[in-house]
């Protein structure tokens, strides 16, 4: 009935305007209007949180099935040579696979309606992806050298404890500021609904709350109660709950 009724109100609206306020209200029922729904998705990615964590939270908040499909660093030898850019994480849709994580964020957000018609809603949206994404580049330099075996084992520690000073006593502050401000009174990063930002910044806040990167401390969330509030309300989501809870108490 509802998909009916969808369907008689886009006839008579007049304009793209309504078909987009209309997509934006019943979000459900837009694969009956036309719009793709895929069979079967399978998403490879290693076992760790990484770059596929956002992905699998947005598939699980609009309750699409998927497969989780974990590969070890000795399979990950095998299958590196058959990925599109030799990357993980790789999507299979219907048999076609696909690369980039942000493009599968984006993918999975539009299927579980997580992503707003609306242009300038979405610009929001993507504004919030933005900002998450440059606190991510103040962190990765101090991860990649971590991995770097041309620099002493000796230089490397020292090179990574001050970076990593930098990280908590500067740029993590000063990037989680502006969340913080973000989510005054809003329970999500652009609203009362989650959307793939707020499925991308949980993996961000956890991680840095995680005691992964050593310099970090476990508590510099707790500058940021509007910050805290909103990692433990993504945790507690009924849809996303049993597998937080599953997943730490694994790593």
């Amino acid at each position: 009935r509802e998909v009916n009724m969808l369907r008689q109100l886009l006839s008579a609206a007049a304009g793209a305007g309504a078909t987009v306020a209309l997509a934006d209200a019943f979000p459900d029922a837009i694969p009956s209007l036309g719009l793709s729904k895929p069979k079967d998705i399978k998403l490879t990615y290693f076992d760790i949180a990484g770059a596929g964590e956002k992905v699998r939270l947005a598939l699980m908040l609009g309750k699409i099935p998927f497969e989780d499909d974990r590969v070890n660093f000795q399979r990950w030898g095998e299958l590196k040579p058959k990925t599109p850019f030799g990357q993980l994480p790789v999507m299979e849709v219907d048999g076609e696979t696909y690369a980039q994580s942000g493009a599968m964020l984006q993918y999975a957000g539009k299927l579980a309606g997580l992503v707003p018609k609306d242009p300038k809603a979405c610009l929001r949206v993507d504004e919030a992806i933005g900002l998450d994404e440059d606190l991510r580049g103040k962190i990765r330099p101090s991860v990649y050298l971590s991995m770097d075996a041309s620099v002493s084992p000796r230089a490397k520690k020292a090179k990574i404890a001050e970076m990593r000073k930098t990280l908590a006593e500067k740029d993590i502050p000063y990037y989680l500021s502006h969340f913080e401000k973000m989510l005054e009174n809003k329970e999500y990063l652009t609203g009362s609904k989650p959307t793939v930002a707020d499925a991308q910044f949980v993996v961000t806040a956890r991680y840095l709350s995680g005691g992964i990167l050593d310099g970090v401390p476990t508590t510099c969330l707790d500058a940021f109660p509007n910050v805290l509030a909103f990692k433990k309300r993504m945790e507690t989501h009924p849809d996303l709950a049993a597998y937080f809870e599953r997943t730490t108490k694994k790593n």
